[in-house]
This record gives C-alpha cells, sequence and structure tokens, in this order.
C-alpha cells in the first residue's frame, strides 16, 4: 500500500529550501526546479524565492562565484564551461562576468595542468593524433583556445 502525500505548502516549502540554502548554495533556477517537482504553484514557488531572496539565502552573485570557484578547484572546469553552465542556470550577465574574475588565475592554471596531465597519462603526445586527442579535451573542458595552444606549443604542440 502506498500512501498519498500530502501537497507541500508554500511554508513548508520556504522551510526545506531555507534549510537547503544554508547548506549550500542555491540559484533562484535550481530552487524553483525543486519546487515545480514537488508540484508547489508558480505563484507559491515565487513567493518562496522572493522570501528566500529577502532573506539572503539565495544571492545570484554569491551563487556564481562560489559555482565558478568550485568548478574550476574540483572539476577542473574552463571558463567557457563554466559561463554556459551558468546561463543555463539563467543566471545574470554581470555575476557572470564577476564571478569569471573571482577565479583565482593560479587556480586556473592547475586546473588547466592537471587535466591536460590527466588526459596525457593515456596517451602518446609525439602521435599527431593524440595530440590532437589531447586538444579536443581540452575545449571540451572549457578552457579557451588561446590557452590550450599555448600549453600544446610547450608540449610539443600541434
Amino acid at each position: 500500500m502506498s500512501k498519498e502525500k500530502k501537497p507541500l505548502t508554500a511554508e513548508q516549502a520556504l522551510l526545506r529550501m531555507a534549510d537547503l540554502c544554508a547548506r549550500s548554495e542555491q540559484c533562484p533556477y535550481d530552487i524553483a526546479k525543486k519546487l515545480r517537482a514537488k508540484a508547489l504553484s508558480e505563484a507559491d514557488i515565487h513567493k518562496v524565492i522572493d522570501e528566500l531572496r529577502r532573506r539572503r539565502f539565495i544571492d545570484e552573485r554569491r551563487f556564481a562565484a562560489s559555482f565558478a570557484r568550485d568548478k574550476v578547484r574540483f572539476a577542473g572546469w574552463g571558463r567557457l564551461k563554466i559561463r554556459t553552465a551558468l546561463a543555463a542556470r539563467r543566471i545574470p550577465q554581470d555575476a557572470v562576468a564577476a564571478a569569471m574574475e573571482s577565479i583565482e588565475p593560479a587556480d586556473y592554471r592547475d586546473a588547466l595542468i592537471r587535466a591536460a596531465r590527466a588526459k596525457a597519462s593515456a596517451l602518446d603526445l609525439k602521435n599527431y593524433d593524440d595530440r590532437a586527442r589531447l586538444c579536443r579535451h581540452l575545449l571540451s573542458r572549457g578552457f579557451e583556445p588561446a590557452l590550450v595552444t599555448r600549453l600544446m606549443d610547450k608540449i610539443g604542440g600541434l
């Protein structure tokens, strides 16, 4: 026997989302997606998000900066992939630009080198096809073509 769940009220949704936001940075798009999955009305979703903003549980600039730093440090993403992911979450362009500037150059360089080393360990970089494979891999990780080209020139280039 399956018990029917009671629909979530706006107040319950606010408490749950505030708890989630207190544990990790969230953006309005992700919160709205979660609330839609809980069958909350669009009006209630807007109320919950507005209240979370008012109480500073969600802040797009803070989310974008945190997201960018984490993706560089832990996932080894480049700026282009981060920009695309933030745009997909409908983060305003000014917040995205600020997030891109908040990325530490040393962290970014380390992420590029880590991604290159990880992929290169399974390749023969004397082989043209393997160098091209490494180049495509780094581009797919979102690193800028100019940086990838410069790195490839240093290691024997294309």
